[in-house]
């Protein structure tokens, strides 16, 4: 069914998924120091829930496309 509803259009178009999720991309810091965590310490991060690590990679797709598309996504741009 997945297939069928990516397929579809709106009345007004087809919807842009990568600017939705840029349009509601929330810094956060306690992301920020998780990331910093895996970069400076990645034996302690290893042994974090999988959800935790999940999450962190998730924010960061997130930020990634925000910034594709324009928006600042430094602590103080939000």
């Amino acid at each position: 069914m997945n297939e069928y509803l990516n397929r579809a259009e709106f009345l007004d178009g087809k919807r842009d998924k990568g600017q939705n999720r840029a349009d509601v991309f929330k810094w956060d810091e306690r992301m920020e120091n998780l990331a910093a965590l895996r970069d400076s310490r990645p034996e302690v991060f290893e042994t974090m829930g999988t959800f935790v690590r999940m999450s962190l990679g998730y924010y960061e797709n997130d930020k990634k496309i925000a910034a594709e598309h324009g928006r600042d996504v430094t602590k103080d741009g939000n």
